[in-house]
């Protein structure tokens, strides 16, 4: 087979798993060179297996990333990064700059749209937005006038039960806040997210909706977005069962055995495309109208959160979304690693899959979605972990975890492993994804410490969707 050098970034479970999808690779022989946040267990043992090397940077800056692809530029053929900070920073930018010669499957900085809301808002389509206002509060000569203008805006969209709070910037100091959760009054929005918050936000209307992701390849030709698509998938943002409590990175998501969710109407998918297909051309419009080059939108992920009947709530432009990246990947029948060498050509292969029902849940340390203060080392004793083989129907994707010199494996601060089943329909997928996080947690030291939230994917929860959907559609038509 063909040898090809591969650079990665890992960030946690999406990246490991990408790893494990191109190291399985039947078509090439692969060496891996990464930058990773922490010491993974798989990603030790891949680097290890294919002759590479690994750099561990827990900030995982720019400079790391630029130090291992230099270094290693003669043996590199692609570079992979499914994380934003390195795109937001400029990853690809630094790479074109130095004339480094290797394809890269995310877009240039100008184009990591997931750095602004507000620049997002502008750029979709304005019938797919909520009514939305953007607050630059270092524009107002006193927060007295700003918070006036809050004030007004909150009350024309029906008080602060209606509205939603979001900083500009991904992973802002307070971040997003849904009125008649995490604040009940006009007053409670000011004094706890407004007040000594410097850094622009947009406050929107609150929408009662269905989410679901889509996620779709755009190569520079819009037209092969209808063969470039992942099946949707749901994902559940909040830490607690019944959507309580604050947004968190991803506590899991859902995939169906078909391209649709079960609550999804065929408009509902088609709405889709229409989103992706419309954004690309404001986006393109955009950049002509600002001088900036076009090649480097492409080729790029677009991940669009949708919110049914028709609305979008935000998009990762250039990347696919955690944990819904890896549900379609498990699915997938192309060779990723040939697919994405096509797509950076410029000559993409339709998407096959061979479609199950998908669950993924999230093992999480105490401390994850504000659940708990405690802050311990917990071992994980799991020797699962550190397998390579993916053609089960029961997995354990290690993310945020890291060998240390003892040679025991610690969970750390962030989301610790990816539970993750299929099966015949959703309802046995989510029984074996729960058992199967209930074991990470019961083979944990101390035990009782990780948890999980307990309704991703089953039953109950899939049929309360099913049931708002319809109402929904009753209510407005759509």
């Amino acid at each position: 087979m063909e040898r090809l050098g591969v650079f990665i970034s890992v960030y946690g479970a999406r990246e490991v798993f990408e790893m494990l999808k191109m190291y399985s690779s039947r078509v090439y022989s692969t060496r891996f060179y990464v930058v990773s946040k922490q010491y993974n267990p798989i990603v030790k043992r891949v680097v290890e297996a294919t002759g590479g090397e690994v750099l561990v940077d827990s900030s995982l800056s720019l400079k790391s990333h630029i130090h291992m692809i230099e270094k290693f530029k003669d043996e590199l053929d692609i570079a992979i990064c499914t994380h934003e900070k390195p795109i937001i920073n400029g990853l690809r930018d630094e790479i074109e700059k130095r004339g480094i010669e290797l394809y890269t499957t995310f877009p240039t900085s100008i184009f990591a749209l997931e750095r602004s809301k507000i620049l997002q808002r502008k750029l979709f389509p304005e019938d797919y937005n909520p009514p939305w206002k953007a607050f630059y509060p270092r524009s107002y000569p006193n927060e007295s006038e700003l918070f006036h203008d809050v004030k007004v805006w909150v009350e024309s969209l029906g008080g602060a039960c209606n509205v939603v709070f979001k900083p500009d910037e991904p992973a802002a100091g307070k971040g997003v806040a849904v009125g008649g959760e995490h604040f009940h009054t006009i007053e409670d929005l000011i004094l706890n997210y407004v007040s000594g918050f410097n850094a622009p936000f947009i406050i929107e209307r609150r929408e009662e909706v269905e989410e679901s992701s889509c996620q779709l390849w755009f190569d520079g030709n819009i037209d092969h977005i209808s063969f470039l698509r992942y099946p949707e998938v749901r994902d559940y943002k909040r830490a607690f069962e019944g959507d309580l409590g604050p947004n968190t990175g991803g506590m899991g998501c859902y995939m169906d055995s078909s391209f649709k969710l079960p609550f999804m109407f065929e408009e509902d998918f088609e709405a889709g495309y229409d989103l992706a297909r419309r954004t690309i051309k404001n986006i393109e419009r955009w950049a002509e109208e600002n001088g900036f080059d076009k090649s480097g939108m492409k080729p790029c992920m677009y991940y669009l959160a949708m919110a049914h009947p028709h609305k979008v709530f935000e998009g990762n432009i250039g990347r696919p979304g955690d944990p819904e990246d890896i549900p379609p990947l498990l699915s997938m029948k192309n060779d990723l690693l040939e697919f994405y060498l096509h797509l950076c050509e410029g000559n993409p292969e339709r998407l096959d899959f061979d479609l199950k029902a998908t669950v993924l849940v999230y093992v999480v340390p105490p401390t994850y979605g504000g659940k708990s203060t405690i802050h311990k080392d917990i071992v994980l004793n799991l020797p699962e972990l550190f397998e390579l083989n993916i053609d089960s129907d029961k997995l354990l994707i290690p993310g945020d975890v890291e060998v240390r010199a003892d040679g025991r494996l610690y969970a750390r601060t962030s989301r610790s492993v990816a539970a993750v089943a299929t099966g015949g329909c959703l309802e046995e997928a989510a029984q074996k994804a729960h058992k199967l996080a209930v074991y990470v947690e019961d083979n944990s030291d101390p035990k009782g410490l990780l948890w999980h939230r307990g309704d991703i994917g089953v039953k109950g929860n899939v049929d309360r969707s099913i049931q708002h959907r319809k109402i929904l559609r009753e209510r407005f038509g759509f």
